[in-house]
């Protein structure tokens, strides 16, 4: 039997690879190493529940080359929002299910003052496969105090409809450079630009708009269209203060972004870093973002009768006006220099900001992580 695709599943790997990024952040920087993680990820009311399995290794090949790799294995079951409501304004939901497992791997490989990063990746679900490459460069200089990265990446995914047979293609290009720059010796600032565009059938065929025939007293149900090409532009800025006094440090970052439907995001994290003796870490964080509608997303439209009404539609909240809020707590124990345990938790919590859009559309959950770090 195939399953919708969750209206949010996008975000859902967001989340998932942002605070398990987080996570394997923690590990001390050896060269050697495997980390293992587990997050569950539960929305209110018993909606939308994720568990995630994910490995990470890193291991020297030789003096000038470490190769880095990562699995994930995630498990999704319960109901999502469609994108309409049905005639008491209660949202439609529909039951889901899927597995996803994704691998991917790196070489870094460094030649004079240069780090070549090569890396290919690929992702499986039901009904979605992706297949990436990228190649990147970091260069150091100005006595290892400036780090100037630049790369290029490109994936090529392919996602199922509902008929079971047919596959439609979709390309994600993206180019990204930055620049690392020592402040002092306790005072990191750091600043990337990325450009992109995805093009293909960017559609989700899961994904319903409300349809109101001209001279119709009602709406009716029809499949979203979106644009078939979509750019967008990111640009992202942190800094990073340590405090001697207190044997922690600061953490705070901002991102802007936009693309060619429309949407501007910005989006700013505030992260503390504390050590509580030797052998613990805390990281408190709070991270807010917000963004504005899509030109094309209405909550419904009203266009001339027809099986498939011409132009750009979309009521999948996602591309609403909304902001959300997440909040919560790394904590670290340090075994020894070769065991590090990891436990986590957050509260996650996103908002509309238009007087249309249906407040049970949004998600609200909580995240649950714990791993562990082998280092030799």
């Amino acid at each position: 039997m195939t399953y919708p695709k969750p209206s949010n599943r996008r975000l859902y790997w967001q989340l998932q690879l942002a605070l398990l990024g987080q996570l394997i952040a923690i590990r001390a920087r050896a060269e050697n190493q495997v980390d293992y993680g587990y997050e569950f990820y539960q929305e209110d009311a018993g909606r939308m529940a994720i568990q995630t399995h994910t490995i990470y290794f890193e291991q020297q090949l030789a003096d000038s080359l470490v190769t880095k790799g990562e699995l994930n294995y995630d498990g999704i079951t319960g109901s999502t929002p469609r994108g309409t409501v049905d005639g008491n304004g209660n949202v439609i939901l529909t039951s889901c299910r899927d597995l996803r497992r994704s691998e991917n791997i790196e070489f870094d490989w460094r030649l004079a003052n240069h780090t070549l990063s090569p890396s290919f990746a690929h992702s499986q679900e039901d009904d979605y496969q992706s297949y990436g490459v990228s190649l990147g460069d970091a260069v150091d200089f100005n006595e290892k105090n400036t780090t100037l990265q630049y790369g290029v990446s490109q994936n090529f995914d392919e996602v199922r409809l509902s008929d079971d047979v047919t596959w439609l293609k979709k390309y994600a290009t993206e180019g990204i450079i930055s620049l690392s720059q020592l402040l002092s010796p306790k005072a990191i600032f750091d600043v990337a630009v990325t450009f992109g565009n995805d093009s293909g059938d960017l559609t989700d065929p899961y994904r319903q708009t409300g349809f109101i025939p001209t001279g119709f007293p009602f709406s009716v149900a029809v499949p979203e269209r979106r644009p078939s090409h979509r750019n967008k532009e990111v640009l992202f800025t942190s800094i990073t203060q340590y405090f001697d006094a207190l044997n922690a440090s600061l953490e705070a970052s901002y991102r802007f972004y936009h693309d060619s439907y429309g949407v501007y995001a910005n989006t700013i994290q505030v992260t503390w870093h504390q050590w509580l003796g030797k052998q613990f870490i805390v990281e408190p964080f709070i991270r807010g973002y917000e963004q504005s509608a899509a030109d094309f997303y209405a909550v419904s439209f009203t266009a001339p009768l027809s099986a498939n009404p011409d132009g750009f539609h979309s009521s999948d909240y996602r591309l609403s006006k909304l902001f959300s809020f997440d909040s919560g707590l790394l904590a670290t124990a340090v075994i020894n220099e070769h065991v590090h345990i990891v436990a986590g938790y957050h509260r996650y919590e996103m908002h509309g900001m238009d007087s249309q859009t249906n407040p049970g559309m949004y998600p609200k959950a909580n995240v649950y992580t714990i791993g562990f770090s082998i280092l030799w």
